[in-house]
Order: C-alpha cells, then sequence, then structure tokens
C-alpha cells in the first residue's frame, strides 16, 4: 500500500516532502527537501553549542573536508527498513564522509580554476579531492551480515516491463566543478510486485581529461532474507571514448563504454527474526 505523507518541517527546520510503501516486511520511504545554506542560518543557537545546530554547521562539525559540493541536499534520503529493525538507507552526509582530504585528486589547470574559485582554496590545495568522488554504497544497521558470494543480480527480470508500484530519483549532491565537468551522486530506487531495486551511483567527468563512475545496485526479491550489492568502479581518460564529446554529457550514454576496473558482489543478510 503507497502511504503518501504531507510536507512537514523536521528537526532541522527543513521542509520535507516524503513519500513511502510498505513492501512485504519493508517500509520503503525517501524524502526530498531543499539546499544546504552556504552560511549558517542560526547563528546564535549553533554557537551555545548543545547540539541544537543547523544543517550547514551538522556538516562543517562531521566532515573534515574544507569545502562541499555546490549543492547538497542533506534532507534527500533514501531508507529501506526491516520489520525486525534491519535498515538501509541512502545520504549525502554519510557519502561525503568518503571524499578523502589525503588522496591525490585530479591535478589539472581546471583544478586551479576551481580552487581559485574557493575562499578557502589555500587549504585544499594538495589536501583535497574537489571532484568529491565517494565509494559509498550506502549505510547499513549494525545487525546486517555482510557475506561475499557468486550470485549475480537478475538483469534479466529487471527487464521485464513488470508494474512499477514505486519509484524516485534523488539528487545528494552535484557539483559542476567550476563548469569543467560534473560530480553528482545519487539514488533510484524501483519497487516492483516481486522485488526492490536500488541504484546508487557517483558520475564523475572533468571534461577532456575524464570519465568516471561507481555505482552500487542492490535488489532484493520478495521472501528472500538478504539483499544482493554489487558494486562497480568504472574508468576511462576522455581521450580513450570513442565518442564525442556531447555523447559524454549524461551518465547514462557514456558508462556503457567506460571499462570495468572493479566490481565485488555481496549479500546482506538481514535480521528477520523478532527480539
Amino acid at each position: 500500500m503507497l502511504e503518501v505523507t504531507d510536507d512537514s518541517v523536521d528537526a532541522g527546520r527543513y521542509t520535507v516532502n516524503a513519500k513511502s510503501i510498505d513492501f512485504g516486511p519493508w517500509h520503503i520511504s525517501y524524502n526530498i527537501s531543499c539546499i544546504l545554506p552556504s552560511v549558517c542560518s542560526t547563528k546564535v543557537v549553533c554557537e551555545r553549542d548543545d547540539d541544537q545546530f543547523c544543517q550547514f554547521c551538522i556538516y562543517c562539525k562531521q566532515l573534515s573536508i574544507p569545502h562541499f559540493p555546490d549543492m547538497v541536499f542533506p534532507k534527500n534520503i533514501l531508507s529501506l527498513s526491516h520489520k525486525h529493525g534491519s535498515r538501509i538507507h541512502f545520504e549525502p552526509l554519510d557519502a561525503l564522509r568518503r571524499v578523502s582530504c589525503r588522496t591525490e585528486a585530479i591535478e589539472v589547470a581546471c583544478a586551479e580554476a576551481w580552487q581559485e574559485a574557493r575562499p578557502d582554496a589555500e587549504k585544499a590545495k594538495k589536501t583535497f579531492d574537489w571532484t568529491f568522488s565517494t565509494d559509498y554504497k550506502g549505510t547499513l544497521s549494525d545487525d546486517i551480515i555482510i557475506q561475499p558470494t557468486d550470485e549475480m543480480i537478475n538483469i534479466e527480470l529487471l527487464k521485464r516491463r513488470d508494474q512499477i508500484l514505486f519509484y524516485h530519483d534523488l539528487t545528494l549532491f552535484e557539483d559542476e566543478l567550476h563548469d569543467h565537468g560534473i560530480s553528482k551522486l545519487s539514488v533510484k530506487i524501483r519497487v516492483m510486485p516481486t522485488c526492490w531495486y536500488v541504484l546508487l551511483r557517483h558520475f564523475l567527468r572533468v571534461d577532456e581529461v575524464l570519465v568516471r563512475a561507481q555505482e552500487t545496485r542492490m535488489f532484493h526479491m520478495l521472501n528472500s532474507d538478504y539483499v544482493l550489492r554489487e558494486y562497480t568502479f568504472r574508468e576511462a581518460r576522455s581521450h580513450e571514448i570513442k565518442l564525442n564529446v556531447y555523447q559524454m554529457k549524461e551518465a547514462d550514454d557514456v558508462i556503457p563504454y567506460l571499462p570495468m576496473k572493479t566490481r565485488t558482489m555481496e549479500k546482506l543478510v538481514v535480521n528477520t527474526k523478532s527480539d
């Protein structure tokens, strides 16, 4: 049964549009809200240091990176909760925790342009991945057991024209790299009568340099006690891709041409027992 909630205001003073569906033992929901502000919105409150921080200050206090993407949607969250307590969710804060302050970033001319456009560029130089690349695979509750597996996601089943009971495509963050490309993290959910499917994708395009895609797919069949999780890493230099520049703009157009560097299959065993 699809349950649509009215707009509401969360504890962070954000107006949130939420929708949800109950699918077997799973409660699946997503929230949509506005962009993270670029400055503290309640300075007097945040200076009290009593954990009642605005969203901007929460990000500043919990992340070690010196700059955020131009567009972060802090309350855009996809959540899948099992009736016995297991939970899988996808949120921009946890994804940005995986952006490194130590990994060598892509050093090209547009990296300098990006840094010069930020007032705090000095502390970001040589210590910060300005492309916001993240290998985030979703956030799991502690009771989910991760096991390696050879079982693959049933792509043929997903190709069938089954009824779609629930669908949404959420942007978690996006940055245009000072007009030199794009770095975007998004998550899609699709619920069919017999299964649900999630695609989390970080797509990076640095114009005339490289294209990269890190994707996490999750697939669950109704009445099973596990979720399949596939993680893939694809990357190629721009000159290696046999496409015109305009054909590299959209992720769906260019990703099939990227060679796969890494592929990992895992089984997420969920808690199906009551306390």
